[in-house]
């Protein structure tokens, strides 16, 4: 039995936006429904328990067909899975009526859409670019949350520079932020961030068995970066179609890789980011339990 404990499927490479900030590399690559049927019924098994699945891309809902195929697989071989679906929220009309019927699907959305705020435990990936005021951070949480969001993943541009300048408004965005999650739970309408709960060796990107289109097994999805291209086979652990024979762990780890990957201005400020993410939650934690 491995340790792992997240499954994450990449359903396409594809994505129909160009977000600021995004490190991913995108190509024109699905998942074939006979390698995603192979993920599940070879790796799901093999992860400790209480196990994950992540149905991830690029954009994974512009192959609704392949979301569809794994939700119903799960249902019917391992019901109650928790399962992640990272979207930007545009094709989210599309499988509606599957998340209707699908209560263990955590949907995180990019972008506030109004009608995704309906969905059940819907969280919103609330990114914070460098140089944003913020004032202006406080407005588009407050903005989120009239539209119904409830839940929130707050997450600091990575991998890319960052000022003194920036750095410091960031600080005071985390500090305006505690105030205001403080004066709605103070008020009876307390929100849920998610960060609280999430660990990683590597900012942004997840540990666990990772299956990309080509069916090709990895040990972080940190092989989506577009910076990450050269190193990628140093984090491979074989392939889906022989799944009992892959390797106990991979050539490097990601944390390595990922240094080996990018500058080190860009290193230093992820790092200096994710510090601030890190007390931004401490300091959440500690006022909770106060």
């Amino acid at each position: 039995m491995r340790s792992e404990r997240l499954l994450v499927l990449v359903l396409t490479r594809r994505c129909d936006r160009n977000c600021g900030y995004c490190p991913q590399a995108f190509e024109d690559a699905d998942m074939s429904e006979g390698t995603l049927d192979a993920a599940l019924d070879g790796l799901l098994p093999r992860l400790a328990a209480p196990a994950r699945v992540k149905l991830f891309g690029g954009e994974p809902l512009l192959r609704p067909d392949l979301v569809t195929r794994a939700l119903d697989r799960l249902a019917a071989v391992a019901p109650g899975t928790a399962v992640e679906l990272p979207t930007h929220g545009k094709g989210l009309p599309a499988v509606a009526a599957l998340l209707a019927r699908r209560p263990e699907v955590e949907v995180f959305v990019s972008r506030p859409h109004p009608w995704a705020a309906r969905l059940r435990g819907v969280v919103h990936n609330f990114l914070i670019p460098p140089g944003e005021a913020p004032a202006m951070t406080a407005r588009r949480l407050a903005l989120a949350r009239r539209l119904g969001y409830r839940r929130f993943n707050f997450l600091p541009a990575y991998f890319v520079p960052w000022s003194p300048a920036q750095l410091k408004g960031l600080a005071a965005a985390f500090a305006g932020l505690r105030l205001v999650l403080g004066r709605w739970s103070a008020a009876g309408r307390p929100v849920e961030v998610v960060n609280l709960a999430r660990r990683g060796t590597t900012p942004l990107y997840n540990d666990g068995l990772v299956v990309d289109t080509d069916g090709e097994v990895y040990n972080s999805n940190l092989i989506l970066a577009d910076a990450v291209r050269p190193h990628r086979r140093r984090l491979h652990l074989g392939h889906v179609l022989n799944c009992g024979r892959l390797a106990a762990r991979p050539a490097a780890d990601a944390a390595q890789v990922l240094d080996d990957s990018f500058s080190p201005e860009v290193m230093a400020s992820t790092r200096a980011v994710d510090a601030a993410l890190t007390e931004f939650c401490l300091a959440l934690t500690a006022e909770a339990t106060a």
